[in-house]
């Protein structure tokens, strides 16, 4: 027998024998060593080595071969008579494949226009759905939890996460605009491009926080007359804007997120900005990933914007209550109007103070006094 046909036997280690030579019996060969491991033996056959593939690998071709292969060629001329069969593992590899393909759920072929995930923005998850929508796929809303996630437990994570939103939608915008952008449906259009345009509100909010100031503080009317013309149109306008939030978000409170959308408003100009600079003129835009761990401390300078407008504001409603008191022939429509639109923009401004207060679990406030205390602690331990 060959020694190239068998490397271990039931019960020892036989190294094979040079080409063409013959190995003793099972029983003369050497114990096999401590810890070698040795595959059980089958129907009495010895087993196949576990270091290299020989032919015991394929016992139904051995026959085949003996016909081809003299006894002198050795295991090369074998193995390359083997490799040019049909049977050599090698030419199933296109029938492997075929069915892989046959069973292939992600349909490749349509998803690879967006390589899976677009690369166009900074918010993939956005322009990936725009371009799936585009090619024709269809989403629907599931009302259940699916995943859950981590959301930023701080101020400047929180400001870190919606800038970086508002920069890669702004992105889209400009590089796949949904009105001209083929396959999309009239209402899938109108509702990407409301996504997009909300984040340009934020030079509309600089006039609405300047409105008031300007009137009460220095006399410039924001507007030509505050008559019953002017009224006719606009309260009918808001009361249907607030109609239409509350339809919206049917019932659910949607004050937070007109708070969200307003406050924010120095992070939408700075989005705006950024975006239009990278996709205009070049520029690289900074991708900051989201804290996963609450960061301790929190900076007034991150929301300075914010706050001078709280102070103009409620400056603005005190000089206007005095205007009312003291001023000899007051306008006191005018004044009222702006007074009562300056209170209304400071309850939008209020969840500033909430922001800057909240504190996330397992941080806290490291105030003077307290490095003091803890300074003294340290010291008085032995």
């Amino acid at each position: 027998m060959p020694c190239s046909t068998w490397a271990w036997s039931p019960t020892c280690a036989c190294s094979p024998a040079a080409s063409g030579a013959s190995c003793a019996p099972p029983t003369a060969c050497s114990p096999a060593p401590p810890g070698a491991l040795a595959p059980p033996a089958t129907s009495g056959r010895p087993a196949r080595s576990t270091s290299s593939v020989t032919l015991a690998t394929f016992p139904e071709v051995v026959g085949d071969l003996e016909a081809d292969v003299r006894p002198d060629d050795g295991d090369q001329r074998a193995l390359r008579l083997l490799a040019s069969r049909e049977w050599s593992p090698l030419g199933a590899i296109e029938a492997v494949r075929a069915l892989v393909r046959a069973f292939d759920v992600d349909l490749a072929h349509e998803a690879q226009p967006v390589l899976p995930l677009s690369t166009i923005s900074v918010t993939e998850d956005m322009a990936t759905s725009l371009a799936l929508h585009a090619l024709g796929w269809r989403s629907v809303f599931a009302s259940e939890t699916l995943a859950a996630g981590l959301a930023p437990e701080d101020l400047a994570s929180a400001f870190r996460q919606r800038l970086r939103w508002a920069q890669g939608t702004i992105q889209v915008l400009l590089r796949q605009n949904p009105l001209t952008l083929s396959g999309l449906s009239a209402g899938q259009r109108l509702m990407y491009l409301a996504t997009m345009w909300s984040y340009l509100s934020g030079f509309a909010s600089v006039v609405y926080f300047a409105g008031p100031p300007l009137y009460l503080l220095f006399g410039v009317m924001p507007i030509a007359a505050y008559s019953a013309d002017y009224f006719a149109h606009a309260l009918p306008y808001l009361l249907v804007c607030q109609a239409l939030f509350c339809v919206a978000g049917w019932r659910m409170s949607t004050w937070r997120g007109q708070q969200y959308s307003l406050t924010l408003f120095p992070l939408w100009i700075r989005a705006t900005w950024g975006a239009i600079a990278n996709v205009a003129l070049g520029r690289a835009l900074e991708f900051r990933v989201t804290p996963k761990v609450a960061q301790s401390g929190v900076s007034l300078t991150l929301v300075w914007p914010q706050l001078a407008a709280i102070g103009a504001l409620s400056l603005s409603v005190v000089v206007g209550i005095g205007r009312l008191l003291w001023e000899p022939s007051p306008n006191r429509v005018a004044i009222l109007a702006n007074i009562f639109w300056a209170c209304y923009l400071l309850a939008m401004l209020s969840v500033v103070a909430g922001a800057v207060r909240h504190r996330p679990p397992g941080c806290r406030r490291d105030t003077a006094a307290e490095q003091r205390g803890d300074v003294e602690k340290a010291a008085a331990q032995p």
